[in-house]
């Protein structure tokens, strides 16, 4: 027996079924940039149809080849496993998402082939493969030592992008060769997609139509799919730009071992634009964002028959996709195609108002499904109507949702009686699915909902209800027709009343990362604790960050302690309309806006409108006349950096925009600007990232800043001198001193918290890749001077070396008779 029969009479004995071991497979090479398609002789899957995701193993004749760049080529295989054979001898290689290390992990003679596969037939058997590569990296139980988990977020990353980009060029195509309705291009290159689906899988049914004659290649699908036509009428009608985007997408990539679900993500993301998403009102849920809720609900816990999962507002469907794919991997490895088609059509639904929107979404849940022909049930439907929301959330026991985010509109106020509970949609939505107790849920909010109090009797709902949830803060630019931000929520494991105990989770997305995330659904940060379910009256299920930090200065005095704190003054109508450049009767000197401000410098005053009748509140009753701090009262950067203060001796009117802090008991010059160094400094802006919303500061985290126990008493000539030399910023040299002196401030602000090493080290490491707010360039501490292990103050002092053998100059060794008797005196 040759090598290729024994490797293929092993898998069938390991329980791989006759049609998931195939010959001579063919797949596009996507980690390669040109593309190109590569065979291998033998695959072997855990399902059908076949994929990169359930790829198990293949086997490749090493031929003039070396092994090692065989193993390397094969990579978007998407196989854990490739057997190379050379001659009698066969090697077998762990395939890793980045080709160095390489592993050889056997190397053996053809005949001891059987004895081989017997010896790992509990970790190679189908089922086994099958769940590390879809569950691993979400559940260690099921991890494998020869599944690198980073093999499949490579290619699916790498499939998505060489989609996307075919379907553009798809696209661009099409309307360079004619002018075509987008709504009818939508539908023809479905039915294109889904045909050369069944081609490059070489599907019995391809063999129905003649792929030069369009004409029949569209009515072929149509048939299939039971699908309306897209032609009017014969082949004279064509259009020219159909013809052109099925000739795009014939020479493209070959689609035989691309999951389906990846073609349903990218075709909705690529193909529904945003001026289609403008016409017709269609959302749309991320691909990564959609793959990440439904893979933190963790459906493999459950016994399949055991879910019923419902997408309200489905839009384009993507929760539902996802769902479709993660139920499918739980299924038996011997369910035929339609048995499986059968089960998920029962198991899955959703709900959409809008007619295109539900039109992509079950043409994408098509696409998921192959070969399967349709049958998905997303229904229309008016989801705020009385009692329907309630309704079909009532049959599910695992709710998906990304509601619509704004509020009702009057005339919705009065044709639905759910609106005159909830002011907005989301809480509206989110209420309803909590009302009848799922299983799980998953649902996209407006970002407020982490923090603010206008969401806490929902916050607190979920605790009462869940043992496990998990929030996500997502960046803005999240979602394609959006630039609001948002979060997700995940929750899970039904608490019994009796149980006390709530796990939560806090997982953030930072700007920085968005890309890296919706490629990949990577995140930037995790905290997690387990606390007592009612320990947080105001529903807090967030976990801020430097958690240890902040339990470390709870004793503290507060900022409120030395400080009235309030708000600028707030118009009757557009701020932008309250000022000016020149001066005006009833207009006085101050602040209008926030955008731009910098640390330690007062912005030039501009003329703001004072005149009574024009302002809400009584704030001009506030001592504008007298010294005070003033501070941004909405953030200036997406990053950490938060705030920037300086002391006004001026009697500068402010904006609701800032903050005027007055003291409690007069201050002297040097308190004042011992409070701007503290206010300006990490500890200050790292609170109020981690305590208040994106967007705004609230006034109660301002108030609950931490002050040190005594202030800094050198922190006054230092901003003194750092405020003169920021006046006559002209030159490079200047600003290299001004970074040096801004330095010793924050190490003087860091010495008066007196915090811990360790502590300190987390504080200054949250403030990486954030944008300082100073009038210069800034570089993070590390890079100015990169000394591990010691705090700020220990690297500016000059008793520490950043180079060569410092730590024996400081620590000297003992001498020989005296380390003689310490190690004698253990024995």
């Amino acid at each position: 027996m040759n090598a290729i029969d024994a490797i293929a009479d092993a898998a069938r004995h390991t329980g791989y079924r006759e049609e998931a071991i195939l010959r001579d497979y063919a797949f596009a090479d996507v980690l390669d940039p040109a593309n190109p398609t590569r065979t291998v002789a033998l695959a072997a899957f855990t399902r059908t149809p076949p994929s990169y995701r359930s790829a198990a193993f293949a086997a490749v004749p090493a031929g003039h080849h070396c092994p090692s760049e065989l193993v390397k080529a094969h990579r978007s295989l998407g196989a854990p496993l490739l057997f190379v054979i050379e001659d009698e001898q066969i090697s077998l290689w762990q395939v890793r998402g980045n080709a160095p290390p390489l592993v050889l992990r056997e190397r053996l003679p053809v005949d001891a082939v059987p004895a081989l596969f017997q010896q790992h037939r509990a970790q190679w058997r189908p089922d086994a493969i099958h769940r590390a590569k879809a569950i691993g990296a979400v559940d260690k139980a099921y991890q494998l030592d020869f599944v690198d988990i980073g093999l499949m977020p490579a290619v699916e990353g790498e499939v998505h992008l060489k989609l996307h980009r075919l379907l553009t060029e798809t696209l661009d195509a099409a309307s360079r060769a004619s002018r075509v309705d987008s709504e009818r291009l939508f539908r023809a290159v479905f039915r294109l997609l889904a045909a050369k689906v069944l081609q490059d899988r070489k599907h019995a049914y391809a063999r129905s139509w003649d792929a030069a004659d369009l004409a029949s290649v569209l009515r072929a699908i149509e048939s299939y799919y039971s699908l309306p036509a897209v032609l009017e009428t014969g082949p004279r009608t064509m259009s020219s730009a159909f013809l052109a985007a099925w000739e795009c997408l014939q020479g493209g990539i070959n689609f035989s071992n691309i999951s389906s679900d990846d073609l349903a993500f990218v075709y909705e993301n690529t193909l529904v634009t945003p001026k289609t998403r403008k016409r017709f009102g269609t959302h749309s849920t991320p691909r990564q964002l959609a793959e990440y809720a439904v893979a933190r609900l963790e459906l493999h816990r459950h016994e399949p028959e055991d879910l019923d999962i419902y997408e309200p507002f489905a839009g384009a469907g993507a929760f539902l996709i996802s769902a479709l794919r993660h139920v499918r991997d739980l299924l038996p490895a011997g369910w035929r195609d339609q048995e499986r088609h059968s089960f998920l059509v029962d198991r899955l639904a959703g709900d959409e108002i809008d007619l295109f929107a539900r039109e992509v979404a079950l043409l994408s849940l098509v696409l998921a499904d192959y070969p399967n022909q349709n049958g998905w049930r997303v229904r229309e439907a008016d989801l705020f109507e009385d009692g329907v929301l309630q309704s079909r959330m009532r049959k599910a026991n695992v709710v998906l949702c990304n509601p619509p985010f704004e509020d009702f509109s009057d005339d919705e106020r009065t044709r639905y009686t759910i609106a005159t509970e909830f002011y907005s949609k989301p809480k509206a939505a989110l209420n309803a699915a909590l009302d009848v107790h799922p299983r799980s849920l998953a649902f996209v909010m407006p970002r407020p909902f982490i923090l603010h109090r206008k969401f806490a009797t929902e916050r607190r709902r979920v605790e009462a209800l869940y043992g496990d949830v998990e929030l996500v803060a997502l960046p803005e630019r999240m979602f394609a027709a959006s630039t609001i931000e948002s979060a997700l929520l995940v929750a899970r494991e039904p608490r019994p009343p009796a149980a006390a105990v709530i796990a939560v989770r806090s997982t953030e997305v930072a700007d920085r990362d968005r890309n890296a995330f919706l490629k990949t659904g990577r995140t930037t940060t995790e905290r997690r604790l387990e606390r007592t379910v009612g320990d947080s009256p105001k529903g807090e299920l967030w976990i801020a960050p430097l958690p240890d930090l902040w339990r470390y200065l709870r004793r503290n005095p507060r900022l409120e302690s030395y400080f009235a704190i309030h708000r600028g003054i707030e118009w009757k109508s557009a701020q932008s309309d309250a000022w000016n450049d020149e001066p005006r009767d009833g207009y006085r000197r101050g602040l209008h806006t926030a955008r731009g401000s910098r640390q330690f410098a007062l912005r030039n005053p501009v003329y703001l409108d004072c005149r009574q009748e024009r302002l809400r509140h009584n704030t001009m009753d506030l001592p504008w006349d007298r010294h005070k701090l003033v501070v941004n009262g909405a953030r200036l950067t997406r990053g950490s950096w938060r705030i920037a203060a300086v002391l006004d001796k001026s009697g500068l009117v402010c904006s609701q925009q800032f903050f005027g802090l007055w003291p409690s008991r007069p201050l002297g010059d040097a308190e004042f600007l011992a409070f701007v160094a503290i206010l300006n400094g990490p500890v200050a802006s790292g609170f109020l990232a981690a305590h208040s919303p994106a967007k705004g500061i609230r006034i109660g985290d301002m108030k609950n800043i931490p002050i040190p126990s005594a202030l800094p008493s050198d922190a006054a000539e230092l901003v003194i001198n750092y405020g003169q030399r920021l006046r006559n910023l002209t030159t490079t040299g200047s600003e290299d001193e001004m970074e040096e002196i801004l330095t010793r401030i924050d190490a003087a602000v860091l010495g008066a918290y007196d915090l811990p090493a360790r502590l300190e080290r987390q504080l200054l490491d949250y403030f990486r890749d954030s944008n300082r707010p100073v009038a210069h360039a800034w570089r993070h501490w590390d890079e100015r001077i990169p000394v591990p292990g010691l705090t700020l103050a220990e690297r500016i002092s000059g008793r520490f070396r950043p180079h060569g053998a410092w730590i024996l100059d400081v620590f000297k060794p003992l001498p020989a008779d005296e380390a003689d008797l310490l190690r004698n005196y253990g024995v």
